[in-house]
């Protein structure tokens, strides 16, 4: 199509210029219609290499854009179409408990996922029952503290998992912690970047609890606590006034469970130093809280929670200022 088009110019101009030698005659007009014939050839030729060179351009540059989009779908080729289209049968809320399942219905985590949808953030909990895929979801039980920046749901009756942390690295959805839970069971902490609203719901054969955040505006009323490599800390919380005796609490993957506690004031005093022992560190996150007594300090102290590590010895955890809230 395209040469059919030059041919037809280039005839066009050709005509043009004989037809004005022919009315006005002379060798000199001659030469001239020869000398814009070849100029106007060249140039359309010109333009159509100008005008390939153009077209194989634009084709590599949508192939380099799509990559992203690809690099996101397969993300999201972790949900299933099921979960893609489930239907909304609670509005998103900010409700600071909730619970349901079924008791016994499962044994296991076997897999979280994540997706991105139209306005706000899905994780996926796939739950196992003696090796297998759970038909139902286990009994659950949700906590989500008005201004905090995570909702912990745990398991009563789960006691293993394959997962033990990960990374959504969504714009809402942040990450999310395994942990064993104190007096039994495993709960999973999930993290938000900001303030949100929840919804929770069930889906069946196989049985999973999928849980979608939803971005609101305003700030948290707590700092999100503080994470480390192999440690989280969530009381006392960065700058919080403390008292005692202190509770602390947390969980961590320290080296053989074992968690190192110091306080240390400003002028380098070492206000107290204890070693605490966290209830799971090969399989999972362990979870481990301490009861402390200090004396009175003035300023800034920092807490640090931690271990070693098994190569160097060096710290590995969590510093974060506090300042002293009780009776000098």
């Amino acid at each position: 199509m395209k040469q059919r088009v030059r041919r037809t110019f280039i005839a066009a101009c050709y005509f043009s210029v004989t037809t004005r030698r022919q009315k006005t005659g002379g060798t000199g007009v001659r030469s001239f219609k020869v000398a814009i014939w070849f100029a106007l050839l060249a140039a359309v030729l010109s333009t159509g290499c100008s005008q390939g060179s153009r077209e194989e351009q634009g084709t590599g540059t949508t192939h380099h854009s799509s990559a992203a989009p690809e690099r996101q779908a397969q993300q999201e080729k972790k949900t299933t179409p099921e979960e893609e289209t489930a239907q909304r049968e609670t509005p998103f809320t900010a409700t600071p408990k909730m619970k349901g399942g079924l008791d016994g219905a499962a044994d296991s985590i076997r897999e979280v996922r994540f997706g991105k949808h139209e306005g706000y953030e899905r994780a996926v909990i796939d739950f196992g029952s003696e090796g297998a895929p759970a038909s139902r979801v286990p009994a659950w039980s949700l906590s989500s503290p008005t201004g905090e920046g995570y909702a912990r749901i745990t398991f009563s009756d789960i006691d293993a998992t394959s997962e033990t942390d990960g990374m959504f690295g969504g714009s809402i959805l942040d990450n999310f912690y395994v942990v064993r839970a104190p007096g039994g069971g495993m709960f999973v902490d999930v993290f938000a970047t900001g303030a949100f609203r929840y919804q929770v719901m069930e889906l069946s054969n196989p049985g999973r609890l999928v849980l979608d955040y939803y971005p609101t505006s305003g700030d948290l009323s707590f700092p999100i606590p503080a994470r480390a490599k192999k440690t989280v800390l969530f009381e006392p919380r960065q700058g919080e006034a403390i008292t005692s005796p202190l509770r602390l609490s947390g969980y961590s993957r320290n080296f053989e469970a074992s968690n190192t506690i110091t306080l240390r004031a400003s002028s380098g005093e070492i206000l107290f130093q204890r070693t605490v022992l966290s209830n799971d560190w090969t399989e999972t996150w362990g979870y481990f809280e301490a009861s402390l007594e200090f004396p009175a300090f003035e300023g800034l102290a920092t807490l640090r929670v931690g271990g070693e590590n098994p190569r160097d010895g060096s710290f590995e955890g969590v510093e974060v200022p506090v300042t002293y809230g009780g009776e000098s």
